[in-house]
């Protein structure tokens, strides 16, 4: 029935041209009157069989060699068209399909004289591309294709559309074909490896193209691999006729309802009706069914005349009131047969204002056809030269979604077609982008029922971030707490036994510096451990900034502390009278201050300029999706020129740090009371053994922010722990042996550095009373 419903729509169209009836057409009305051409046809059945429709064209072509038929129409399948068109090419007849869609017959060389007014599949494929990105946003497809010449140029045609589109606008298209012969002992083993394969790729989005034949095998396998449902798309080529899930039945939740609920079927449309009855296809539907029952007796008188059964009773038979009672819709093929009879006899009818006269070949045919545009049922008909197919920009692109319906038994669900969506390509256009709008009133429904799409690949199963753990947190505020501790502890003990012996011969002031000096420099782990686990990026971005300000000013107090000490010692026992000097705090403090300002200045610039600013980076890591398994989030550089402020900070507090132990080396021989100087020199050292064994490891664990962390804030801790522990327990220790002397014999208000040993007082030993030579430090 559906077969003859589309052989009157090309009965349709060779009537009103014959007449000049521009119902439908405008551009035909009274064309009788001035173009004497008249359309004849005699119809075939092809059988949908190459070797049928081959035989039955040269039977009829050598029955009457002297009058070859002006033109073929037909067939339906591209697997027919394509032997057929050769066939004609090379008898010079040209050949007009209204729905062969196959790439395969784009080419030229091979089909010469082959066009059809519906777009190939390269067209479709395009629309297809287009809906799927621009409606669904899907990056990643996969096809389900028969391994025909159909369905291969199509899967071919979909990777070419996709590949074709802008960087970063593409989909990644993973096919996957199958073989099928049908017969009673076919082995389904191709399909269920194809099936098998796309649950493999973990795509949630899948193109089929196959045919009505393979769809129960197909979706039977897809359940029990389960890629159907609530979380997959299924959209179908027009190989699955609209007409294949009519009178069919299927029990409630059998795989096969569960498969086909939700999916779409794609395919070129006829056209669009509208309310008002505007369009092309308005005019054609309204012509159709007003015909009377003398157009259903001519069509019945058309049909084919034999098959190779020589069973005509499989040809439907239409009763008188057929069209006027609605009985079938003529669909999209019917459009389109409608076309192609009108625009073969526009062609004819401008060859003949052209030539003057009703003779010319089917080259010339062809040729008019292609240049002939006209506003018919399917829209603006225009031809692409290149390859004879119908141009994409005025074709019509159509999404039915299948809804289940369960029936008043409730026992069983039959499925419904229902238009979704089209294209609004316009003709004319340069571009061949196609925007898909929803039908008027109507939404695109997913296999759950509702009208969100499902994802359109597996949710991700979660980045690594990289973050700085609670664990390391917690250790690394353990350090930053014994630091804390210990620096206001040891200035509490130090104010505490600020007027004993020891404590002045040291001068409080000069503890307290490297107390305060550790506790800042202490206090930047804070900073240095903050995340966007804990903090937003704009706090991340201030803790980096923050960070070398209390590091570097933490590290100049404390430094310059014992950078001056051991410059005090030095000055006074190489002095060259070797007598009682005075050196005042404001003397002692100058080093100080030239290293904390050149800190400040290099800091200044640094944060004014090109401040440091906290991101995360992602690494090359990536799912098969694309997605990003891996990222570190860290301070960074704005730039490769920022690091100049890095170096310059290096250089000034590596080049006191070396100054420094070379004024410990040079006061290597002195030995002084609570033996201070050795305590500095071993601290001094290992400050510069922290730096030249924890820099490489600093950039080395540049791209672990765990590990950057744990190195810096080891290095903070390593310095800090080492100046108070090397510079207060000696202290400590020798404070309990001073009491107990003390506790004896009287005490001394002596403030000063007691020599126990040097080079130069060795030869006056030598001279004067066995015992100690004293040289006092007062003070001021």
């Amino acid at each position: 029935i559906q077969a003859y419903a589309d052989m009157n729509g090309f009965i349709l169209g060779v009537h009103h041209f014959n007449n000049g009836i521009g119902a439908a057409v405008p551009q035909i009305e009274g064309i009788n009157k001035t173009c004497p051409i008249r359309l004849v046809h005699t119809n075939y059945d092809t059988e949908s069989s190459q070797t049928v429709a081959l035989d039955t064209f040269s039977r009829s072509f050598l029955e009457n060699p002297d009058q070859p038929p002006s033109a073929v129409f037909g067939a339906w399948q591209s697997a027919v068209s394509v032997p057929l068109a050769i066939l004609t090419g090379v008898l010079g007849i040209p050949q007009f399909s209204p729905l062969s869609t196959s790439t395969e017959l784009d080419d030229k060389v091979q089909y010469p004289l082959f066009s059809r007014l519906i777009p190939s599949d390269a067209g479709t494929a395009r629309a297809a591309v287009a809906y799927f990105r621009n409606r669904l946003d899907v990056s990643f497809l996969g096809v389900l294709y028969v391994n025909d010449a159909y369905g291969s140029a199509f899967h071919q045609a979909i990777q070419e559309a996709a590949a074709e589109r802008e960087e970063g606008d593409q989909i990644e298209v993973k096919g996957y074909a199958f073989s099928y012969k049908e017969s009673v002992d076919f082995d389904a083993s191709e399909i269920e490896l194809a099936i098998k394969q796309l649950k493999e790729s973990r795509f949630r989005v899948f193109f089929g193209v196959f045919y009505g034949t393979h769809y129960d095998i197909i979706m039977n396998y897809a359940y029990e691999y389960g890629i159907v449902g609530p979380e997959y798309l299924w959209i179908i080529s027009d190989g699955l006729s609209l007409s294949y899930f009519q009178n069919k039945k299927y029990d409630v939740g059998s795989p096969l309802v569960v498969a086909s609920q939700g999916i779409g079927l794609l395919r070129a449309g006829g056209g669009r009706t509208t309310e008002d009855g505007r369009t092309g296809y308005d005019r054609f539907t309204n012509a159709y069914f007003n015909q009377d029952g003398d157009a259903a007796n001519q069509t019945n008188c058309k049909r084919p005349t034999f098959n190779s059964q020589n069973d005509d009773s499989v040809y439907y038979v239409a009763q008188p009131d057929f069209f006027r009672a609605k009985t079938l819709a003529p669909g999209a093929s019917g459009a389109f047969s409608f076309d192609t009879a009108v625009g073969i006899g526009l062609a004819a009818c401008r060859l003949f204002e052209e030539k003057g006269t009703d003779y010319f070949n089917g080259k010339e045919l062809f040729d008019s056809f292609v240049n002939t545009e006209f506003d018919g049922a399917t829209g603006r008909i225009q031809i692409d030269p290149k390859t004879t197919s119908r141009s994409v920009q005025s074709a019509f692109f159509v999404l039915y979604n299948s809804i289940g319906v369960l029936d008043k038994t409730g026992e069983s669900i039959s499925i419904e077609l229902e238009l979704a969506s089209h294209t609004t390509a316009v003709a004319d256009s340069e571009s061949s982008e196609m925007a898909w709008v929803n039908f008027p009133g109507k939404v695109y429904r997913y296999a759950d029922g509702s009208t969100e799409p499902p994802l359109t690949i597996p949710p991700k199963i979660g980045e690594n971030l990289n973050q700085i753990s609670l664990g390391l947190q917690v250790a690394v505020y353990m350090m930053m707490a014994l630091i804390f501790i210990f620096s206001i502890g040891f200035i509490v003990w130090t104010y505490w036994n600020r007027k004993t012996r020891i404590v002045r011969a040291s001068q409080p002031f000069f503890l307290y510096m490297i107390c305060i000096g550790t506790f800042i420099m202490g206090s930047a782990i804070i900073p240095i451990s903050v995340d966007d686990r804990i903090a937003s990026i704009e706090d991340c971005s201030l803790a980096c900034i923050f960070s070398p300000w209390l590091a570097s000013y933490g590290f100049v107090i404390a430094f310059s502390a014992l950078f001056s000490k051991t410059w005090r010692i030095n000055q006074i026992f190489h002095h060259p009278q070797l007598r009682r000097v005075t050196v005042n705090i404001k003397d002692v403090i100058v080093p100080f201050l030239i290293l904390l300002g050149l800190n400040t200045i290099v800091l200044i610039c640094w944060t004014a300029i090109s401040p440091l600013k906290w991101e995360r980076v992602h690494t090359d890591a990536r799912d098969d999706f694309g997605r990003e398994l891996y990222s570190n989030g860290m301070c960074r550089l704005n730039s490769n020129k920022d690091i100049a402020y890095v170096v310059f900070l290096v250089i000034i507090n590596l080049a006191v740090l070396l100054l420094a132990n070379i004024q410990a080396y040079q006061a290597r021989t002195i030995t002084v009371e609570f033996g201070e100087s050795q305590y500095i020199a071993i601290i001094n050292s290992s400050i510069l053994q922290a730096g030249i064994i924890g820099g490489p490891l600093l950039v080395i664990a540049r791209d672990s922010p765990a590990a950057f962390v744990l190195v810096t804030v080891g290095e903070i801790f390593v310095i800090c722990m080492s100046i108070l522990l090397l510079i207060f327990i000696p202290k400590i220790k020798y404070m309990k042996k001073w009491k107990k002397k003390n506790s004896s014999s009287g005490s001394s208000n002596l403030s000063g550095i007691k020599v126990l040993n040097h080079p130069k007082v060795s030869l006056l030993s030598s001279m004067q009373q066995s015992g100690l030579i004293v040289f006092t430090c007062i003070y001021n």
